[in-house]
């Protein structure tokens, strides 16, 4: 008589792979209720990137109802081992209000955090905060560093951003043939400001 073996329940890593092809629908019918269930039981075993892939949902009400403190507790707890995106998005959560009470030099500390394991949009946001004193000391040519950091990566904000700049000297001896040159880089991301801004130079300097 053969003896039925029983099939052991799937690994921490087995879950969160289960969340992500069931929020791709790859190989399997999307179902953003059936990946929040696999994300939610990776990331309460400790699965850093499942924390920070249910933290979004939790964001966005993705197949469960949404709530913004309950998706910077998962986000906490991605960052906490080093989860890159969920330092950013807390960030956001601090700087955008999604938290209780909104803090600008908390903001500032995520950006930086995201910001130096090269995280573009996390870069773009701490420019923001260094060129106008937000949560940090003011610092026009260190906000022109972290632009350009975000630029090389293509983020179209950043790009508009270091475009203005170098035509009004903010931070970087002024260069209208520079800001000329981001701002058409900006502008072919379909950035909204970036024609509005290239218009007016053309105007000031014919």
């Amino acid at each position: 008589m053969q003896e039925n073996k029983e099939i052991p329940p799937p690994t921490v890593d087995e879950m969160y792979e289960l969340g992500r092809l069931f929020t791709l629908g790859s190989e399997v019918a999307q179902s953003y209720e059936r990946a929040a269930f696999f994300l939610k039981q990776a990331a309460d075993k400790g699965h850093a990137k499942a924390q920070y892939n249910f933290g979004c949902f939790l964001h966005e009400g993705w197949g469960v109802p949404q709530s913004f403190g309950e998706a910077l507790h998962y986000f906490t707890l991605a960052a906490m081992q080093g989860n890159t995106r969920a330092n950013y998005m807390i960030g956001c959560y601090f700087f955008f209000g999604y938290t209780p009470q909104s803090s600008e030099k908390g903001a500032a500390y995520y950006f930086q955090l995201a910001a130096q394991e090269g995280l573009a949009d996390a870069q773009y946001n701490l420019g923001v905060c260094l060129l106008h004193g937000i949560g940090v000391p003011q610092s026009e040519s260190d906000a022109v560093h972290y632009f350009k950091l975000a630029a090389i990566q293509g983020n179209a904000n950043a790009l508009y951003n270091l475009g203005i700049c170098c035509y009004s000297g903010k931070g970087t001896p002024p260069s209208t043939g520079d800001a000329i040159h981001y701002l058409e880089l900006a502008a072919k991301q379909g950035h909204p400001k970036a024609e509005e801004a290239l218009a007016t130079i053309a105007r000031a300097t014919s």
